[in-house]
């Protein structure tokens, strides 16, 4: 072979296309050997401030006023100028109740007369035993028995009470014109009430 001879053309051609080659080759190997750095303005998440606490609120109680209820008048209050019972006496018209309500009405007198025996003045006690000698059919010992109670009675109420009580056994004995007259004592002496009440 004749060195002296030209190189022929293809190879002459082909040996700008090595350069480029073994560039890009050398580009892409010093990339690969750089550092990782992130991109501009990729920096690393930032945590988010936490929210401000928000103010504690107190929750104050409502003061709900004192309501004072009048006290009403009872039974008891109105009958102040009545004595006042003992427990012994009230045992025995508890013991009275349960044995006319059981139908004992024999019974129910005789502890009601030792109840009587104990507090004679009490008006009270003769009005149930004159209730319960009209529940006896006894008109008229139970009429004797209520005008006891008009004469102990220290209230317009007792009293009231009473005169009707002897209205009802004098009518349980024909005895019309005197059930009137008891009818009338007994409504002067509940207006006389209402009036005192109204007065006070």
């Amino acid at each position: 072979m004749d060195i002296s001879k030209p190189m022929s053309r293809p190879f002459i051609r082909s040996f700008p296309s090595f350069r480029v080659m073994a560039v890009v080759s050398a580009g892409l190997f010093l990339a690969a050997c750089a550092p990782m750095t992130p991109p501009p303005g990729s920096s690393e998440p930032r945590s988010e401030p936490a929210p401000a606490p928000e103010p504690e609120v107190r929750s104050t109680p409502l003061s709900t006023p004192d309501i004072q209820e009048e006290a009403l008048p009872t039974d008891r209050q109105e009958e102040s100028s009545e004595p006042a019972t003992s427990p012994a006496v009230l045992a025995l018209v508890e013991q009275a109740d349960q044995r006319r309500e059981s139908g004992d009405l024999a019974g129910a007198q005789s502890t009601l007369e030792r109840a009587v025996q104990i507090e004679p003045s009490n008006a009270r006690l003769w009005l149930d035993l004159a209730q319960l000698r009209l529940a006896q059919n006894q008109p008229e010992q139970a009429e004797q028995l209520a005008l006891r109670a008009v004469e102990h009675a220290r209230d317009n109420r007792t009293l009231s009470a009473a005169w009707q009580l002897v209205a009802k056994a004098r009518r349980a004995q024909g005895d019309e014109a005197g059930a009137r007259e008891a009818e009338e004592r007994a409504g002067s002496e509940s207006a006389r009430r209402a009036e005192g009440a109204r007065a006070a």
